[in-house]
């Protein structure tokens, strides 16, 4: 996965850039327009019968919308309210009301949510005069696009001049200037490159020159991209947890345990003295805001902290166990924990499992592999499990309770377990630990290489 922000002057020609670096990654991204969040938001104040805008009207406004992007065959879509209102968006009264709507903080404060979360999720590409230092502070390569303000001026001109074949280069000139000032002027959310930034001045270049200019640094950055990511969702009993340890050893990469920092999670909430009687929605988000949650690997071991405490030693308790099964769901966590799996992605190599990690968590890993395995074979292996712990198990039921487990995964409302087109499936019906190891390091070494494997 890959993000790109395209920053840069009026008339340096970002819209057409990213157009045209979308095309030449064919698939790797999605371009996000991000001025069409703020136009459904005025669409929506303007259906609304809002009247003058004020900031008491918006607080009430936004706590009545709720606005979400979606892509269709390709095409981004704008759902406000669960109304698609893409075609309704692009009229001028509304152009004129976002201007104005995107200037109040509580409104830019939801944008930023929406479009950040994107980022988190997908390949993509965002232009704009904050991207890189406000939007995608970690964007992996950052561009900010200019040219001498003549070459600017001219090609708006020649753009407004379709549209209105009365207007002056003089007055094209002049509104640009003043877009200037008001964009270099807008404090957080002013103009400016970054120290990252590349600067890529085009006054002497065509925009496909400078496509072709900006595609040579992304490639650059893919080439050397040292970063891998490993996921591996599977049935229960096929086998993930034991081949992503011993895969990881292989390749000296960190498991990442996502159980774990739940469990870290519900030791702050126990040792904070909260009140599991009073779980509810709320309680658990003024819970969620007062924690700050890191994990660390110290040599091969995976440590949690929650507001600086380590609580590796204490996360396999039976009381650790019932209390993060009554914590862990709320979506507040959820989305808390999904952040932190994502921001070590990004820097860490790693092999992460779970059921939906492929698929929703890490949907631009490296390498994706879904574990399976017979039916019966898998309940054996359960039921030896458990007779090898001392427990009284009847075979039939460790059967039903495999043929349970299967259904719930596959049918849950959110995070089901599920194969994704470019999953390696890994049947281990037949084989052991090991040969299922050198499978995927054969299926690695097939696409990469360089990967040191020991």
């Amino acid at each position: 996965m890959i993000n790109i922000a395209v920053d840069g002057y009026a008339g340096s020609g970002k819209s057409t850039l990213v157009k045209l670096l979308e095309k030449k990654l064919d698939g790797q991204v999605k371009v996000l327009d991000t001025g069409a969040i703020f136009r459904g938001f005025a669409y929506a104040y303007d259906k609304a019968k809002y009247g003058e805008l004020s900031e008491t009207k918006i607080k009430d406004f936004l706590k009545k919308t709720s606005l979400k992007v979606e892509f269709v065959d390709g095409n981004q879509r704008v759902i406000v309210n669960g109304e698609d209102v893409t075609d309704f968006i692009r009229t001028e009264t509304i152009s004129v009301l976002s201007s104005k709507i995107s200037n109040y903080p509580e409104v830019r404060a939801r944008y930023l949510v929406i479009a950040q979360t994107f980022a988190s999720e997908n390949g993509c590409i965002m232009e704009g005069r904050d991207i890189g230092t406000v939007v995608m502070p970690r964007a992996d390569v950052k561009f900010f696009l200019t040219a001498n303000e003549e070459t600017r001026a001219k090609r708006r001109f020649a753009d407004a001049k379709i549209k209105n074949p009365e207007v002056t280069y003089e007055n094209v000139l002049k509104d640009m200037q003043e877009r200037d000032f008001n964009d270099s002027n807008k404090g957080e959310a002013s103009l400016r490159a970054t120290e990252e930034s590349i600067i890529v001045d085009n006054s002497d270049m065509t925009l496909e020159e400078t496509a072709e200019y900006c595609m040579d640094i992304i490639n650059k950055h893919i080439k050397n991209k040292k970063v891998v990511n490993i996921t591996i969702d599977g049935y229960v009993c096929s086998g993930k947890s034991t081949i992503a340890r011993a895969l990881a050893k292989r390749l000296k990469f960190n498991v990442f345990d996502t159980g774990a920092v739940y469990r870290g999670i519900a030791c702050a909430f126990d040792y904070m003295k909260l009140d599991e009687n009073k779980i509810d929605e709320d309680y658990i988000e003024r819970f969620a805001k007062q924690i700050n949650v890191k994990v660390e690997f110290i040599g091969d071991l995976e440590h949690v902290f929650v507001n600086g405490i380590d609580w590796t030693g204490h996360l396999r308790t039976e009381h650790i166990s019932s209390l993060v099964a009554k914590v862990s769901p709320f979506v507040c966590i959820r989305k808390k924990v999904l952040k932190l799996q994502r921001d070590y992605a990004r820097t860490h190599n790693l092999v992460m499992e779970g059921r939906d990690i492929g698929s929703y968590v890490l949907p631009h890993a490296d390498f994706k592999f879904f574990t399976t395995a017979d039916e019966m074979v898998r309940a054996k292996r359960r039921f030896e499990q458990q007779k090898a712990m001392g427990n009284d198990v009847d075979f039939a039921k460790v059967l039903k309770e495999l043929q349970q487990r299967d259904y719930s995964d596959t049918h849950r409302d959110h995070g089901e377990l599920k194969m994704v087109k470019d999953s390696i499936i890994v049947d281990t019906t037949n084989q052991n630990c090991d040969q299922s190891v050198e499978f995927c390091i054969e299926k690695i070494r097939e696409k990469r290489p360089d990967i040191m494997v020991y």
